[in-house]
């Protein structure tokens, strides 16, 4: 039997497609021995990065992107963690990769390079880079050319960047002064881990085996209607205060390190939250009060192909489509199906500002106040109990994100709390 070309190329497809994603059945689990080609791309990506910060530049750039796609691609879905207490860690490995090669694309088609805001332009390959950390950070016994690149492959939002112009810098009531800095953000980082720990603890006893390492829904079977939803409104509420904690955590202790021992300035690590259950309306949410780490990654994979067709409008909404993809494939690595709950969440937000845009345009007052904070929370509440349902019924709860050895809630409130209801029974 002859194929004719059009069967060639959808078979030649199909193969193209399977070595980059394989479906979950034909993935292998990784090794320490596999760690080498899992994360292969992180050595192109650091290379790419210190390009991007060198003039004249650009050709070896775009040469060098094909190779990152393919290895980050490959490498993040390839391979996978078989224990189910590393699946949160194997969702972090997918967001990881696929911002790498949004990352990537835009630091390849960066005609100019990488600028930090006041540069005019940047050395050649063969001049050192001026470098602007502590003359008494560990940096100074590093490469300058290294040290550079390395900021440039790690920065996610931007600050003090060109292209992070615009981005919201939530204001920081921490002394400037270094150590008084570095001390203010260590009691922080203590604080946050507390409540981490306890949401994530709590989380992990409720019915329905939402702890379990095969998922459970938020919405129980079991319950009339009207308790059934009190209790999945009570998680989301007790999922999203994880993850506002868990998120400046990690935070306080990157700036611990950066500030503390690369000798970055205080004023390069501001908080990355602005209290998001302040929030007044949706864009005050995601544009404001929500963490900015990915916001250029959704500008890549959405925001500015949505702007080449339909402007402004466009440029809100493929962000947010592209957030929701996003955050819907990197799950994918754990080899559990897509669920496109999350991708309408994140889409739904999008909508949701463009209301807000054209509410102002009808009425020319914006959404604020308590007016508007009622609406975030209905919006946020609502489709958000759907979304962590789409990550704990894939048994997202069952990963270990605070180890026992370290969760004061495992080790002491939890078994004091079982001992009480013994005693009660």
């Amino acid at each position: 039997m002859t194929l004719t070309l059009q069967q060639k190329l959808q078979f030649a497809w199909n193969r193209l497609a399977l070595e980059f994603i394989p479906p979950p059945h034909s993935r292998k689990p990784i090794t320490w021995r596999d760690v080498p080609n899992a994360f292969a791309y992180v050595l192109l990506y650091g290379l790419m990065a210190y390009l991007a910060r060198r003039r004249d530049t650009q050709i070896a750039r775009l040469l060098l992107l094909p190779s990152i796609i393919y290895l980050a691609i490959r490498g993040t879905f390839y391979y996978d963690f078989t224990n189910s207490e590393y699946i949160f860690h194997d969702w972090c490995r997918g967001i990881t990769g696929l911002s790498v090669v949004a990352i990537s694309i835009d630091l390849a088609f960066e005609r100019n390079g990488r600028l930090k805001i006041g540069e005019k332009q940047l050395p050649y390959v063969h001049e050192p880079t001026p470098t602007s950390l502590e003359t008494h950070s560990i940096a100074r016994f590093l490469p300058s050319a290294f040290v550079d690149g390395m900021e440039t492959a790690v920065t996610l939002r931007w600050i003090g960047w060109e292209v992070g112009k615009g981005v919201f810098v939530p204001p920081d009531s921490r002394p400037k002064e270094r150590s008084a800095f570095l001390k203010a953000t260590f009691w922080e980082m203590v604080k946050t881990f507390f409540v981490v720990d306890l949401c994530v603890a709590g989380i992990k006893i409720l019915p329905g085996g939402i702890g379990s390492a095969t998922g459970g829904t938020v919405f129980l079977p079991d319950l009339p209607p009207v308790p059934r939803y009190i209790f999945s409104t009570m998680i989301c509420v007790a999922g999203i205060t994880g993850m506002i904690a868990g998120f400046n955590t990690l935070n306080s202790l990157c700036t611990l390190v950066a500030v503390g021992i690369l000798g970055q300035s205080p004023e390069q690590w501001p908080p990355l939250m602005h209290n998001p259950w302040a929030s007044d309306s949706i864009a005050d949410l995601w544009a404001r009060r929500w963490h900015q780490m990915l916001r250029r990654v959704f500008l890549v994979y959405g925001g500015i192909p949505g702007g080449w067709i339909a402007g402004r409008p466009g440029v809100i909404l493929g962000s947010f489509v592209a957030s929701g993809l996003l955050h819907e494939y990197s799950i994918y690595v754990l080899g559990r199906g897509l669920d496109h709950r999350v991708t309408f969440f994140f889409t739904f937000q999008g909508v949701c500002v463009l209301l807000e845009v054209m509410w102002y345009k009808a009425t020319g007052h914006k959404v604020r106040g308590w007016g508007g904070r009622v609406w975030t929370y209905c919006i946020v509440l609502i489709t958000g109990q759907a979304c962590l349902d789409a990550w704990l019924m894939r048994g997202l709860a069952s990963s270990v994100f605070v180890p026992p050895c370290l969760s004061p809630a495992q080790l002491i409130l939890l078994p004091t709390l079982r001992q009480i209801i013994a005693t009660l029974r």
